[in-house]
């Protein structure tokens, strides 16, 4: 065997043996990948979650509620007191010896002695404590403004519609000066007849029987 014919052969390139394909891969049909069910735990704490937010929601409608009932026992509380003190005016008025002193104030102003000046100063001062009280309670949103205004108004003029009243009444205004007392009820007073007492108790006198009597048979 010759020597150059078996290195030829050696050296000769070997053929390439290709690897067989593989299988295609089979794919499932394109779509969103499930979404991993929660733990135990985290459905537990979403549920604590939702609990706690109703329990929010349920205290917020009890403060209201709360709120609204608190607002309205104190407005009936202040409109009693509103009352009682009036009522205790009225009562004070009606005492003979401060009845005389006080028709005196509207019927001679001018024959009031210094003791009986207080015993009115002092009643009037009630009034306007009252007033201010009803101030305070439309300050706090008890009340509104109209019906402050509507009480003055009818109350003023028989407290203070005489000669004495309004002049007490400038006297004292001026220590109210830039509230609502000035702002409101001052030109309520103001505007008021000074002799809206005076004729107020004329009104309320009845005449005699016979006068009625000559006047019933008065032909028109």
């Amino acid at each position: 065997m010759k020597l150059p014919s078996v290195l030829s052969r050696l050296r000769r390139k070997q053929a390439r043996v290709d690897t067989p394909p593989l299988p295609p891969v089979t794919t499932s049909p394109t779509g969103p990948p499930d979404a991993p069910r929660p733990a135990p735990l985290e459905r537990l704490n979403r549920w604590l979650t939702l609990a706690a937010n109703v329990g929010v929601l349920l205290g917020l409608v009890v403060l209201i509620v709360e709120v609204r009932q608190n607002a309205s026992l104190t407005r009936t509380a202040m409109d009693q007191q509103k009352n009682d003190l009036l009522a205790e005016i009225e009562f004070n008025i009606a005492k003979p010896e401060i009845t005389n002193i006080w028709v005196k104030s509207i019927r001679a102003p001018e024959e009031l002695s210094d003791a009986e000046i207080r015993t009115i100063d002092g009643l009037l001062i009630s009034i306007m404590l009252q007033w201010d009280q009803m101030f305070m309670m439309q300050d706090a949103g008890l009340i509104s403004e109209t019906r402050v205004r509507q009480h003055i108004q009818n109350s003023a003029p028989f407290y203070f519609g005489s000669r004495f009243g309004k002049h007490w009444w400038a006297l004292q205004i001026n220590g109210w000066e830039g509230t609502a007392m000035q702002q409101v009820a001052g030109p309520i007073v103001e505007a008021l007849d000074e002799d809206f007492l005076d004729h107020h108790l004329d009104k309320l006198k009845l005449l005699p029987s016979e006068e009625l009597t000559t006047d019933e048979e008065m032909p028109e």
